[in-house]
């Protein structure tokens, strides 16, 4: 073979191996602009996090994931109440000032290599088997908000000598989501929920109970309903001020969410009555639930500005309807109706000496007379 034989050989195989790294780098670019379309698509926190704990973790076929969020406010824990990371304790981690973020990155850029002993207990406290890593600063308005840890048992898999700028991006791209999702969240949360007592307010109430009548009718299953009344609350305020006042409304609020099931809804209604919806609840288990609560609401100890003890009943309002009952297919009728009987047996409570709970059962309607219901309920 001549120099030039040996030449194009070796200037063919140069070209190869050129041709193989630009098909990798372009899979590589397309991987992680197919895993940004998905952050930039996720409508809340729970479901963000899922995509960078578990799906980041099999996409990139990772050894462990981590992540820790400056949350000095509880905005982000607040919205996750019901949300369970991977690995509790150690997957995600919330932290109430900087100074642990700090100490990963003193210079608020990306760490890229293996770690200390003492780094990688703080980056990978379950998985010390981590050889290789990149720590990626989250930052927002120059505000250093959170640290995504990415681990790999390979050790050549993360290294200081090669160029990681689409993962610098990565980490921008995953912290204007965490910010869109919680400003998203809490502008809805803003709009359903009461903001002394934590539970849904009216107008939330009001449109789901058309979703829980429409579901009730297509699955053929009862749907129950309490309007709780506390007694004598005006009494509370004028004896013992509006701040006392809104402490028991806030205790009222905090029993019933800890005391219902995750299918009900709670909200206040009112400025001392609370509605609840109980969805595949006849009237027979929604009476025995009312009594419960009206139970615990009549034991709970609370304490005025002198930190002497009082305590306060309330009345309860239950209706309930069945399938059969869906005399007629208007559902803002269906809810007049059930959301009438159920404060009627309120007042009938009061009426018979409060602190007692009432049924009221629906009444019998007509479809002619459903147009009636319609024109009451939108005049309300």
């Amino acid at each position: 073979m001549d120099s030039t034989d040996k030449e194009n050989k070796d200037l063919r195989r140069s070209l190869h191996l050129l041709a193989d790294k630009v098909e990798r780098n372009e899979a590589v670019l397309h991987s992680f602009f197919e895993i940004e379309l998905r952050l930039l698509s996720c409508s809340n926190l729970a479901e963000l996090l899922d995509l960078i704990l578990i799906d980041f973790k099999q996409h990139f076929q990772l050894a462990a994931v981590n992540l820790i969020l400056f949350d000095p406010e509880n905005a982000a824990r607040c919205l996750l109440e019901d949300y369970t990371p991977p690995e509790p304790g150690h997957s995600l981690r919330f932290v109430t000032n900087q100074r642990l973020l700090k100490s990963l990155f003193p210079s608020a850029k990306l760490r890229i290599g293996e770690l200390s002993p003492q780094l990688k207990s703080i980056a990978f406290p379950s998985n010390p088997y981590v050889s290789s890593s990149a720590l990626l600063p989250l930052i927002r308005h120059n505000c250093l908000i959170g640290s995504l840890h990415l681990g790999s048992n390979d050790s050549a898999r993360y290294s200081e000598h090669f160029d990681y700028d689409y993962i610098g991006h990565l980490a921008s791209v995953i912290s204007v989501c965490f910010e869109n999702c919680i400003n998203q969240q809490n502008l809805k949360r803003l709009s359903i929920i009461d903001m002394l007592t934590k539970v849904n307010n009216r107008r939330s109430f009001d449109q789901e109970i058309i979703r829980e009548l429409s579901r009730a009718s297509r699955n053929k299953t009862p749907l129950s309903c309490l309007f709780i009344d506390l007694d004598y609350f005006k009494l509370v305020n004028d004896n013992f001020g509006h701040q006392i006042g809104d402490k028991v409304l806030r205790s009222v609020g905090l029993l019933l969410k800890q005391s219902l099931r995750k299918t009900d809804f709670v909200a206040r209604y009112g400025g001392e009555e609370f509605a609840i919806l109980l969805p595949n609840c006849d009237e027979e288990k929604a009476i025995e639930i009312g009594n419960q609560l009206r139970n615990k609401i009549l034991h709970m100890v609370i304490h005025n500005n002198d930190n002497e003890p009082f305590r306060i009943s309330a009345s309860i309002g239950v209706t309930s309807c069945r399938y059969g009952s869906f005399a007629f297919d208007n559902l803002d009728a269906q809810a007049h109706a059930l959301l009438k009987a159920a404060d009627d047996a309120v007042y009938q409570a009061k009426e018979k000496g409060r602190n007692r709970i009432e049924y009221r059962s629906l009444p019998e309607m007509k479809p002619e007379l459903f147009s009636h219901a319609n024109r009451d309920l939108r005049s309300v």
